[in-house]
C-alpha cells in the first residue's frame, strides 16, 4: 500500500470516531443516558411490550431550536428556569445532574389554560422553596399527538417524572396504557376504575371525595334518634348542572349505605319563592285556621284587628317550626356559595347545612363576600387548608407574594405545590407516600391502590371569616 493510500484510510477511520463521538453526545443531552433514573428496573417481558409500544407509537425528537409559535403557550410569562445555586462550588457537571420534572399540557390556547396557570405557579413556588430544586419542563401536546407520544417526548427530554395529563379525557387515555416510559403524577381520575399503569398514580380535587367526607360528618352529627324515636331525616338541596348533580348522587349513597332516610329536592322557581322552605315541605305542626277577613271598605276597623289576629297566629306558627325539632335534621347542599347563600335563610332554625368546598364564598376581606357569611353562618364544609389561610401566617415552604388571593385560583395553586410533592417522592418509586398538604392530608399506598387519597380541612363558616375546625368540633351541637 502505498503513502496516499495509507493516508485515505487513517482520514476515513478518524472521521468515523468524531461522529460516533457526535451520536453519544446528542443521547446524552436528551436524557436517554442519563445517571438519574427514577424507573424501577423492568423484566425482560416488560422491555419487550415498551420496544413494541415505541415501535407503534413512534418517537418524535423535541426540538429545541424551533420558532416559537405566534400563539403564546399558556405557560407564557412564568419563570420555569432552575433556581439558581447560590453554592459558588457548584459545577457544571453537578448542574447537568439537576433531575427534570416535565408538566404534561393540553395544546397551546386551550380553554384550560387559566387552570394550567395557577397549578404551574404551584409547582413552581414548590419548586423554588425545595431543598434541592429540579428543573421544571411544561410540555404542551402538538397537533395530532397522542398520550404516548408525548409521554415519550418527555422522556427524551430528560424529565424523570411527569406531572399529568389534567383533564379526565387525557387521564383515561394514559390509563389504558400498557407501559409509560417514566412515573406519572395524574391530575384527574379516570371514570374507568380498574385500570392504571404502574408508574402511574391519580392525585385531583375531588368534589365527590369532598362530597363523602362531608356526608359522613354530617351523618355522625346526627342525634341518634328524633322524638318519635325513629332515624332523623336528612334533605339534598341541588341543582341541575352535572357538577352538582355528581355531588348529590354520592350524598345519596352515603345516606344508603347509614340507612338515613332522606328527601332529594330540586330547586325550582316555585320553592325559591317561600319565604320558608319549611312551610312548604313535610312539616307535622299544622297551620293554624285564620278568621275570614271582613270586607275592607266597608268594616275597616274589624279587618285590621282580625288581620291582627291571623298575623299573630302565623307568627306563633313560624316561630314553632323554627325553633320546634325539624322535619329533616341536616341538609346538604349540592351548589356554588351563591346560591346556598339564598338556601339556608329559608332552613329551620335547628336544621345545620353542610356543603363541599363549592359553598366557600372566598375571601372574607371583601365586603359583599363578606356579608354572604352571615346567609352562611354555621354552615360546615371541608376546603383546602391553603384556602383556609387568607390572613394567617404564610406557610413556610411557600413564598407568600406568590400565592393567589382567589379561592378558586388559591385551591388550584395548592394543587400544584402538592402534586410536586407527590412526584419528588413518586419519581423515586415511593410506594407509601403520606404527608400534610396544602389540599389537605394526602395519602398513598400504590399496593393497595394508585389513588391518592385527600382529606380535606373541615370548617365552619361564622360572620366575616371561615374557621378551620376539626371534625370532632364540627359533629358537636351548635351553640344559637
Amino acid at each position: 500500500m502505498n503513502t496516499r493510500s495509507l493516508l485515505h484510510v487513517l482520514s476515513v477511520a478518524i472521521l468515523a470516531a468524531f461522529g460516533s463521538q457526535s451520536l453519544a453526545q446528542s443521547a446524552v443531552s436528551f436524557g436517554v443516558t442519563s445517571s438519574f433514573s427514577a424507573v424501577p428496573v423492568v423484566s425482560a417481558e416488560t422491555e419487550a411490550n415498551a420496544t413494541e409500544v415505541t415501535t407503534k407509537e413512534g418517537v418524535e425528537t423535541p426540538n429545541a431550536l424551533s420558532t416559537p409559535s405566534v400563539q403564546s403557550p399558556a405557560t407564557a410569562g412564568l419563570s420555569l428556569s432552575v433556581p439558581v445555586q447560590t453554592d459558588a462550588t457548584t459545577s457544571t457537571a453537578q448542574a447537568v445532574n439537576i433531575p427534570k420534572i416535565a408538566v404534561i399540557l393540553p395544546p397551546v390556547n386551550s380553554p384550560f389554560d387559566g387552570i394550567n396557570d395557577a397549578i404551574i405557579k404551584g409547582i413552581e413556588a414548590a419548586n423554588n422553596k425545595a431543598g434541592t430544586p429540579v428543573e421544571i419542563l411544561p410540555l404542551h401536546r402538538k397537533a395530532g399527538q397522542n398520550a404516548m407520544s408525548q409521554l415519550q417526548d418527555a422522556a427524551l427530554m430528560g424529565a424523570v417524572v411527569a406531572i399529568g395529563p389534567m383533564t379526565r379525557d387525557e387521564v383515561a387515555e394514559v390509563s389504558r396504557l400498557n407501559f409509560l416510559p417514566l412515573p406519572v403524577v395524574a391530575l384527574n381520575r379516570s371514570e374507568q376504575t380498574g385500570l392504571s399503569p404502574k408508574l402511574m398514580i391519580n392525585f385531583s380535587l375531588s368534589a365527590e371525595e369532598e362530597a363523602k367526607q362531608i356526608a359522613q360528618i354530617a351523618i355522625a352529627a346526627l342525634p341518634a334518634t328524633n322524638s318519635k324515636g325513629e332515624k332523623p331525616k336528612v334533605i339534598i338541596f341541588e341543582v341541575s348542572t352535572p357538577l352538582e348533580q355528581r355531588i348529590a348522587n354520592v350524598y345519596v349513597q352515603e345516606l344508603q349505605a347509614a340507612q338515613i332516610p332522606f328527601e332529594r329536592v330540586q330547586l325550582t322557581q316555585e320553592l325559591m319563592n317561600q319565604p320558608r322552605f319549611y312551610e312548604s315541605l313535610q312539616s307535622d305542626i299544622a297551620k293554624p285556621k285564620l278568621e275570614a277577613l271582613p270586607n275592607r271598605k266597608e268594616d275597616p276597623y274589624n279587618y285590621n284587628r282580625v288581620k291582627a289576629r291571623n298575623d299573630r297566629l302565623m307568627s306563633e306558627y313560624r316561630a314553632q317550626l323554627a325553633f320546634a325539632e325539624p322535619p329533616y335534621f341536616a341538609a346538604l347542599l349540592a351548589m356554588d356559595s351563591r346560591t346556598a347563600a339564598l338556601v339556608t335563610p329559608r332552613l329551620p332554625r335547628l336544621t345545620r347545612a353542610w356543603g363541599t368546598s363549592l359553598v366557600n364564598p372566598g375571601d372574607t376581606s371583601q365586603s359583599y363576600i363578606a356579608s354572604l357569611t352571615y346567609d352562611l353562618r354555621n354552615v360546615g364544609l371541608v376546603e383546602a387548608p391553603l384556602v383556609l389561610n387568607q390572613s394567617g401566617a404564610t406557610p413556610a415552604n411557600l413564598a407568600s407574594d406568590t400565592i393567589p388571593k382567589d379561592a378558586l385560583e388559591r385551591r388550584l395553586y395548592a394543587f400544584g405545590t402538592d402534586a410536586f410533592r407527590l412526584a419528588t417522592q413518586w419519581m423515586h418509586w415511593q410506594k407509601q407516600i403520606e404527608f400534610n398538604g396544602d389540599t389537605g392530608k394526602l395519602y398513598l399506598n400504590a399496593d393497595a391502590s394508585a389513588e391518592v387519597v385527600r382529606h380535606a380541612q373541615p370548617a365552619i363558616i361564622e360572620p366575616n371569616k371561615i374557621r378551620a375546625i376539626s371534625a370532632q368540633k364540627l359533629i358537636e351541637p351548635i351553640d344559637r
